[in-house]
């Protein structure tokens, strides 16, 4: 028998968004004995185990955009049971699946739209796979997937500094978010650099590593610290709002033309840390709070890196700083504080 539509169903949430979803439910359903996404990252392939009628070989998921933050999943697939196979057997498996996956997901994605630490979640999920997947790749595939990458982290950092970052400062640690803001910096210098590099050139490998290193440890700071705090300081209501801004936010910026910037300019930048209002001076140290006695701790050249370094000296107000060892670095820092 050939492939054919089993069911479907449209989503209020991104394509990548019901993806990482779509993997989450099928982890938990005792009737999907496999699953895997495909190279093309935009479907599941999976097959499910016997029900008293068919079981299901050759099984696909299919998760196509429908506008922002719109997608719609449709299951193909072939649910038999060998020569007893007929027509209403597989109508009946057909739905039994489309039952268990639809209550599997609808959580998730009812918790999406009152959470938006599950959306921005998501994101990091997505960046993880796409990286994966840019490792594993060849050349040939390897430039669609940075594109993709660079499209994807634009978009959730342009989110996070715009709507998340200002709640993060105002409510639980402005340091906290002057750190995150700082990361994202470095993140689009690495990015720079790997949009610059084609993928069979000897440096890609290096600039994709160290964009990888940087991202997994944000990503892990904000997972840990930043995204629980903030969730606690916020409450229900307040997070629900947010979820709602980010959503909105998030159609606008995916209908932005190709190569259009909305992020601030950088005498925007500036006018915005004038803005800012200056923070009250401590008296002592005995007053101080933990995380900013650890920013005076002196800066050990062998557990950061040069990039790392280099945006602390800018911090600083330090001249000359591109031209430094790492040795260098350290000790004017160092000697700044």
């Amino acid at each position: 028998m050939s492939e054919n539509r089993l069911f479907g169903r449209a989503y209020d949430v991104s394509s990548e968004m019901l993806l990482d979803f779509l993997q989450q439910a099928m982890a938990g359903m005792s009737s999907i004995t496999s699953y895997e996404l495909a190279e093309s990252g935009d479907r599941i392939n999976f097959t499910t185990s016997f029900t008293w009628t068919s079981w299901g070989e050759h099984m696909v998921a299919v998760v196509d955009s429908d506008g922002p933050d719109r997608s719609v999943l449709t299951v193909t697939g072939e649910p038999r049971v060998g020569l007893l196979s007929n027509r209403w057997g597989e109508e009946v498996h057909a739905a039994t699946i489309e039952g268990q996956l639809f209550s599997a997901l609808e959580p998730s994605i009812e918790m999406a739209r009152s959470n938006p630490i599950v959306m921005l979640q998501a994101d990091h999920r997505r960046v993880e796979a796409l990286f994966t997947r840019i490792q594993d790749s060849d050349d040939g595939e390897r430039s669609e997937l940075v594109g993709q990458l660079l499209s994807s982290l634009r978009v959730h950092m342009e989110l996070e500094e715009r709507h998340v970052y200002p709640l993060l400062a105002k409510n639980v640690d402005a340091d906290l978010a002057e750190e995150a803001e700082v990361e994202h910096q470095l993140a689009r210098d690495g990015l720079a650099q790997l949009e610059e590099l084609t993928p069979d050139e000897p440096g890609f490998d290096g600039a994709l590593a160290m964009v990888m290193a940087g991202i997994e440890h944000h990503v892990t700071e904000e997972e840990s610290e930043a995204f629980p705090r903030l969730a606690s300081e916020l409450g229900p209501d307040r997070l629900a709002e947010l979820a709602q801004r980010l959503m909105a936010a998030r159609a606008e910026l995916l209908e932005r033309p190709p190569g259009a910037d909305a992020s601030p300019k950088p005498d925007e930048r500036a006018e915005k840390t004038r803005a800012r209002p200056p923070r009250p001076k401590q008296a002592s140290d005995r007053t101080r709070t933990p995380r900013s006695q650890r920013k005076r701790t002196k800066v050990n050249p062998d557990q950061t890196t040069k990039a790392d370094l280099q945006q602390q000296a800018k911090k600083a107000g330090l001249s000359g700083y591109s031209h430094m060892s790492k040795a260098e670095l350290a000790s004017a820092i160092n000697q700044a504080h």
